[in-house]
């Protein structure tokens, strides 16, 4: 049945693909034609069925499709860590499931053994191997001693097919298949192992054999767009492959320095809150909760006589109360009290809740600390994951670093948003800037300050950087001044903010036309390909609300030029995996634009130079008929933590290494 209000629909028209699916199925089900796809479940309860399965796996000729599925507990980095159940299938029809460690397997206590056995068979070249995020089960898969790695991901393919519509396995299956809605099981590690495991087999079975039947499908449609098919199979899939090593390796974490850089951190949220404290009523300050909307609201909103600051309020939440959130404090940036609430909450909620505090409970024995990475997490295809909102700052970044004996290398690209664009739109005065290795960010706050190049500073460089990623992409007066304080903690004024950005467009006038030809496209077409062929669909440009169709728009301009950055970090990173032997070295993170290395303290010199010249000069024409017009700069930097910026967010901590 449709399960979206047909005017919401008129009001985002990227909602239309779930909509037109919902009502496509429930027409299939009037006519009766809408049934579960069968798919027979045999569970594999003895040595004897084991070895017959192993038989049949031997047996299957090179180029047969075998999709595969685990249910787990944690991760292997954990001490619970297990596999409860491995699926396979190599028809769609009938789906075999082992059971490894749960309550009623036989295999319970051998269960790493039984993977073993399996091993070889599993392993075999010439298998087809897919599955539905399978970078997930290769990681646990590993944790056995079964290394795999499959040639096709449902969800990657569905994400490069269409990114806005949903991309679990219940939803690809009900609408691509007819199957009946048998998701539902509760399967967090404290809960999994009180599933029956019939049940928990019978799902298990159903994942694998949908994940067969799911791939001509979406390979068909794959096909249809052969750019979306070549970043798929030349670029998203062998990434794919690269990320789980990473995400396996895992980043080191100085322990004793983690557990400092917290002391020293709930310091300064003290100082904060006490500064706080100061201007409220002493009949509050030891109960208040900070983290209180109500009562942070009260406090700012109410009137002097009543304890209050007495502020305007400045907009309201959507059930009618007084907003704190920081695009509404923020007006009141020069107020010391909001200032201290600001720096607290980016303290305390962001620094220590997010990060620092989270990451000592998520150590492994080795001090390794594992994230989990998306290439399917984002529209723009940017990944997704919680290493990429980590804090700029210094203070938080350099505690994860290199364990003695070696050193961490961090590869960051130059300005790669900045390159891209200026390669696409084709602005002539930035690439004349990048061609003649002139720094974009001294030219723009030369064109703000007036003054030349050579004598801009420090902070005047940081206002620039501002202005050129605030204004890259046509954003507003208004709203860069909320930008700029908020990313980069520069008080700008309304009448600033509209000279800056009429300045900006005077220096790069060929920008504004880059933006009304895209602008023109994506109301024809409804959809943007980036450099490299990823394409972003915006149906929601058709909207007759005018909020809605003002950010489909400006989607259309950042989307392709931020995807291609990603692609061309994942690309660099595909590309350096051969050269990675791992006793000298080994990628073990992504940032953004940014790639970290672990090598040997006596390697570094041989590794340095190939990881620039990689990065610099990726196969990007050869692969996907990309010739870039401007050059492409990395960094490459060697220290023994990853180095942020120092006080990266104004909070005046600096110092830190």
């Amino acid at each position: 049945m449709a399960t979206i209000h047909p005017a919401y629909v008129l009001r985002n028209p990227g909602q239309d693909t779930v909509f037109s699916e919902d009502i496509r199925r429930f027409a299939r089900a009037t006519r009766g034609e809408l049934h579960a796809v069968p798919v027979a479940k045999k569970l594999v309860t003895t040595g004897r069925g084991l070895g017959q399965l192993i038989d049949k796996l031997n047996a299957l000729p090179d180029g047969t499709v075998i999709a595969y599925d685990v249910e787990n507990r944690y991760s292997p980095w954990h001490p619970d860590w297990s596999i409860t159940v491995l699926g396979v299938s190599w028809d769609g029809e009938t789906a075999y499931v082992v059971p490894l460690y749960h309550p009623q397997s036989p295999f319970k206590k051998k269960w790493k053994q039984v993977l073993l056995h399996l091993k070889a068979a599993l392993e075999r070249p010439g298998l087809k191997l897919t599955g539905q995020n399978a970078k997930h089960d290769n990681v646990q898969l590993a944790g056995g001693k079964v290394f795999l790695e499959h040639s096709f991901d449902i969800m990657l393919a569905a994400h490069v097919v269409d990114e806005n519509r949903p991309k679990n396995l219940g939803y690809l299956s009900q609408a691509y298949l007819g199957a009946d809605n048998y998701k539902g099981l509760d399967l967090k590690p404290e809960k999994i192992l009180k599933i029956p495991l019939r049940e928990l087999s019978i799902y298990n079975g159903s994942d694998v054999g949908y994940t067969h039947q799911l791939r001509p499908k979406l390979l068909d449609e794959l096909k249809a767009n052969p750019r979306s098919l070549r970043l798929f199979a030349k670029l998203l899939m062998p990434a794919s492959h690269v990320i789980q090593q990473v995400e396996m390796k895992g980043m080191w974490v100085d322990r004793d320095k983690l557990w400092e850089r917290i002391g020293e951190l709930q310091g300064f949220i003290t100082e904060r809150t006490d500064e706080m404290k100061e201007h409220m009523p002493a009949s509050w300050r030891e109960e208040f909760n900070f983290n209180s909307t109500q009562q942070v609201a009260k406090w700012l909103y109410s009137s002097p006589t009543k304890g209050g600051l007495g502020l305007d309020i400045v907009q309201f939440t959507k059930t009618g109360n007084p907003s704190t959130n920081e695009d509404s404090v923020i007006e009141y940036i020069e107020h010391p009290v909001v200032r201290a609430l600001l720096q607290y909450r980016t303290l305390q909620l962001k620094w220590m809740n997010t990060y620092l505090a989270a990451w000592a409970t998520r150590l492994d024995l080795n001090s390794r600390m594992h994230t989990i990475y998306k290439l399917y997490g984002t529209v723009t295809g940017r990944l997704s994951g919680d290493l990429q909102q980590v804090p700029r700052d210094t203070f938080v970044r350099s505690v994860i670093g290199a364990p003695p004996g070696w050193r961490f290398i961090s590869a960051d690209y130059s300005q790669i948003e900045l390159r891209i664009a200026a390669h696409v739109s084709g602005e002539r005065r930035m690439k004349r800037a990048y061609l003649l290795n002139e720094d974009l960010h001294r030219l723009t706050a030369s064109m703000v300050t007036g003054k030349l190049p050579a004598d801009i500073g420090k902070e005047e460089r940081k206002q620039a950087k501002a202005v050129n990623f605030g204004f890259l992409y046509g954003m507003y007066p208004k709203k860069f001044q909320n930008y700029a304080a908020k990313s980069y903690q520069i008080a700008v004024s309304l009448g600033e903010a509209e000279l800056f950005r009429a300045k900006y467009f005077e220096l790069y006038p060929d920008l504004l036309k880059w933006h009304e030809r895209v602008k023109r496209r994506v109301n024809e077409v409804q959809y943007v390909t980036s450099p490299l062929g990823r394409v972003r669909h915006l149906p929601d440009v058709l909207s007759g609300d005018r909020v809605v169709r003002m950010e489909a728009e400006r989607q259309a301009i950042n989307s392709p030029v931020q995807g291609c950055a990603t692609d061309m970090m994942l690309f660099a990173m595909v590309k350096l995996q051969p050269y990675m032997n791992p006793n000298e070295a080994a990628m073990v993170m992504t940032n953004h634009d940014q790639i970290g290395f672990e090598i040997r303290e006596d390697k570094t010199d041989y590794y340095m130079p190939i990881i620039k010249e990689v990065m610099e000069n990726l196969p990007l024409k050869k692969t996907f008929g990309l010739d870039f017009s401007v050059p492409v700069i990395a960094d490459v930097e060697e220290g023994q933590y990853w180095q942020g910026i120092d006080d990266a967010a104004g909070l005046g901590i600096t110092g830190y290494s």
